[in-house]
């Protein structure tokens, strides 16, 4: 809000510099966020002496005025003013100049005659009200040629930008500010304008206006007032600077007195033009279905029964404590007018501003709350302004107070307020501050004090507001500031978040970037994810009041966050991407239920193996390099038992045989990985494959094991042997591997397939497995007989198993004393004789 120093003292007389009064405003909870002088555009005007005075040699009734400027420089300026005598000072506008009407001075040529620059008369310098001629400064005053006016005339008026509080409706005006300042200082208020003549003053009212309420709870208050005859005409020039000066642009005397009242006193006015009102008679109530109205703005608005509307007998006329209607608006033909001031209330108010997107300086105030004893004042401080500006003839005011303000007794007691503020504040000043702020204080006894707030102090409601009032007004730079006394006591890290943060750790040096995404997505991305109805992901929890139908839902799987993050990035050109997020996903119960929130972990890795470089060829990533990062993140979270179940997963937006679940030691399912369907994808316009995982927190938690477990380095060398082995395409290696391990020697230290060949000469739908095998004995060194004794039953076991074959009767190459180093090897050498029977 924007406040004029001069205008601020016509209600409290204060004498401390603007500064010194902008600071002591914000410390007391007014926050003056700009100080800016109220003549500012005047400083380039300056003070000139008359030298000459000429007649123009091309039009009689000019004058050409020769002036020093100061500097030692000569003007001469062109001038019709009839009060130009040699010797005067005067007031020189320089071009470029642009004067508080918005004249902007330019060099001109009158006549013939060049004139750089323009004397000015009061009303050109928003400093008075005469026109006729040059404003004449007074030379006793030690104005000197050259000098700017604002100094010469020693102009001292600010104007201060306030930053009003929502809970501080009653400084949205000038008084409201002079009370502040007066309770700061403790200054008296000056007495306050004429607001209200005596009944005998009144005109005989010429035709009885009916007004009525049909909805009193939304409006406790209604005056009116009628001035007929009024002279519709510019506003007098104090008063529209004023309005320019509070940012309002001036329109007329009437609408500009309802801002002029607006701004002084926070009570919203509207003017109506009573010969456009059908009856004429005025109604509060609700809008009616189906009706509209075009408001000032210019803007056909359609009303809803929720919008409280000012009516005539036929029509809404005004959106009550928004905005008034155009066929009721006053304009330059207008001459008898009806002038309204009312209590709305204040979320009835907001509503309708919000429905019909019309914010205005009036529906600011409203909402918030205004005074509801300072209505009838407000409209009588308007009318009396209308008498000295527009003329006209009052008729009798009318007042419907349906619902009376009643205040009540506040109980404060200063023990308390000095045990929360850290102060000794005695009762008596607390009296004095309450007493100060227009409080009503009594004093029952030496522990309780009982306070009344005035009705414009809508936020004093409770004792701890009094705490506040004392707080501020004592001065919050007089409490003296103590640490705080408290023990500290170290709490241990939830296990949750522990187990958590490791996952995070594990994953991130994995080369995965985790996101953290909303928890709310659309229906539409919950039924990409093809979950079956019986399925529980299926069933989705609705937001009652959603940002946008895009989040209108809580999500049941991360795989729709992250498939966004996903999009987003293509969209940017980020094609490669390894991204995870640990998040919570939510189950429906029931309508009476509160949903599972169920802590689970993804991640998905689209585009390269390989970050783009000359030093590793540019490959797609696939299903195994992602299964890499769940054996690593399973191994590093200490789960020494898991398997991977190929087939169809528990999740079906997987491709069909490119997705597998993965289990615990005991079968459980802990979740699931595999490649996502491009169906699925396309619900996020994704068209490169897309690789994903999906894991229960509480199932990882429950299997992991935070104990580090270290066994001594082997003091004996292994031994490794490579077998190739035909099975169906059909038989999965995981098959392979779980009843090697089932079924294995306990020199067997592991396993590992390393190649996987099919073609010529494998037979159609078979396949070849590459599997070595690595022994080593933890007390001494492993002979061949000992291995062939050890390996040559687990083999047969497995071919009998799968039905396989091997390609080669012989080893793999491999030294049997020393792994690594490869030897010449003869087909039926020492594992394997000639003989040996192929198991089919």
């Amino acid at each position: 809000m924007l406040i004029l120093t001069s205008w601020l003292k016509e209600f409290v007389s204060f004498d401390v510099p603007v500064d010194t009064l902008a600071e002591d405003l914000t410390l007391a909870g007014l926050e003056v966020e700009g100080v800016e002088s109220a003549y500012k555009g005047l400083e380039p005007v300056v003070v000139a002496k008359v030298l000459e005075v000429r007649p123009h040699p091309n039009a009689s009734f000019l004058k050409i005025c020769t002036l020093d400027a100061g500097s030692d420089s000569r003007v001469e300026v062109v001038c019709g003013a009839p009060n130009m005598i040699k010797g005067q000072l005067v007031a020189l506008a320089r071009p470029g100049t642009v004067l508080p009407d918005g004249t902007r001075v330019q060099v001109a040529k009158i006549h013939g005659v060049e004139s750089p620059g323009m004397l000015c008369s009061q009303a050109e310098l928003g400093l008075g009200e005469d026109r006729a001629g040059i404003m004449i400064l007074d030379a006793s005053k030690g104005a000197r040629p050259g000098e700017s006016i604002v100094e010469a005339l020693e102009l001292d008026d600010w104007i201060l930008e306030i930053g009003i509080t929502p809970n501080r409706p009653d400084c949205l005006s000038v008084i409201g500010i002079a009370r502040e300042v007066a309770a700061i200082y403790g200054l008296p208020m000056i007495s306050l304008p004429r607001a209200g003549i005596a009944p005998e003053e009144y005109s005989a009212p010429k035709e009885d206006v009916p007004i009525s309420i049909e909805a009193p709870d939304l409006c406790r208050r209604y005056a009116a007032g009628i001035v007929r005859d009024v002279d519709i005409a510019p506003s007098p020039v104090w008063l529209a600077r004023r309005l320019l000066a509070s940012g309002i642009r001036p329109i007329n005397n009437v609408v500009d007195v309802t801002n002029y009242v607006l701004l002084e006193r926070g009570q919203p006015l509207h003017a109506f033009d009573l010969d456009r009102l059908d009856g004429p008679e005025l109604n509060v109530r609700l809008a009616r279905s189906g009706e509209e109205i075009v408001t000032l703005d210019g803007k056909l608005r359609g009303l809803s029964p929720e919008i409280l509307v000012i009516a005539d007998r036929d029509r809404p006329v005004a959106v009550a404590g928004v905005m008034g209607g155009a066929n009721s608006e006053v304009t330059g033909r207008t001459r008898n007018i009806l002038l309204e001031s009312a209590w709305f209330f204040p979320g009835q108010v907001r509503r309708a501003a919000k429905i019909l997107k019309a914010p205005t300086e009036a529906s600011y105030r409203f909402e918030r709350g205004v005074d509801p004893e300072g209505v009838l004042v407000a409209l009588h401080r308007a009318l009396d302004l209308l008498d000295r500006i527009a003329g006209g003839r009052r008729d009798e005011v009318k007042d419907l107070y349906v619902k009376p303000f009643d205040s009540v007794y506040i109980e404060l007691r200063p023990e308390k307020v000095n045990r929360l503020l850290g102060t000794r504040i005695e009762p008596d000043e607390m009296v004095s501050i309450l007493s100060r702020i227009g409080m009503d204080v009594r004093e029952d006894d030496s522990a309780s004090l009982r306070a009344k707030a005035p009705s414009y102090r809508l936020d004093l409601k409770e004792e701890i507001d009094l705490v506040e009032e004392v707080a501020r007004l004592h001065g919050f730079s007089r409490i003296p500031s103590r640490s705080p006394e408290a023990r500290l006591i170290s709490m241990p890290s939830e296990p949750e978040k522990v187990f958590a943060d490791r996952i995070k750790g594990i994953l991130a040096c994995q080369g995965l970037d985790e996101i953290i995404s909303y928890s709310f997505v659309s229906p539409e991305e919950i039924e990409a994810l093809r979950f079956e109805e019986k399925d529980p992901r299926s069933r989705w929890v609705k937001i009652k009041n959603p940002l946008s139908e895009d989040q209108s839902v809580l999500r049941t799987s991360l795989l729709s966050s992250l498939l966004g993050a996903v999009s987003r990035n293509l969209a940017r050109r980020n094609l490669d991407l390894r991204l995870f997020e640990l998040g919570t996903c939510f189950l429906e119960q029931g309508k009476e239920k509160q949903p599972v929130e169920e802590q689970r972990v993804a991640g998905i890795w689209t585009g390269s193996r390989y970050p783009e470089s000359w030093a590793w060829p540019g490959q797609p990533a696939d299903f195994f390099d992602l299964k890499g990062v769940v054996e690593a993140l399973l191994m590093r979270l200490g789960v020494d038992s898991f398997r991977f179940r190929p087939g169809t997963p528990d999740d079906p937006f997987y491709v069909p045989g490119a997705g597998v679940s993965i289990l615990s030691q005991d079968g459980a399912t802990i979740g699931t990985m595999g490649q996502v369907l491009p169906e699925t994808l396309s619900r996020w316009d994704i068209d490169t494959p897309v690789f994903a995982f999906d894991l229960a927190l509480k199932g990882l938690m429950d299997i992991s094991c935070d104990t580090v477990r270290f066994k001594p380095l082997a003091k004996f060398p292994s031994i490794g042997i490579d077998n190739a082995i035909i099975v169906s395409d059909s038989v999965y290696y995981q098959e392979i591997f779980e009843f090697i391990r089932s079924n294995g020697h306990e020199f067997l230290e592991s396993v590992n397939v390393f190649d996987v060949y099919s073609g010529k000469p494998i037979p159609e739908n078979f396949k070849s497995l590459g599997i070595r095998f690595v022994y080593r004995a933890p007390d001494h060194t492993l002979s061949d007989k000992e291995v062939a004794e050890i390996h040559n039953p687990l083999l047969r076991k497995v071919l009998e198993s799968f039905h396989g074959e091997l390609r080669a009767l012989k080893n793999d190459g491999i030294d049997l004393n020393q792994e690594g180093n490869r030897r010449e090897n003869k087909p039926g050498t020492w594992i394997f004789g000639e003989d040996e029977p192929k198991i089919s």
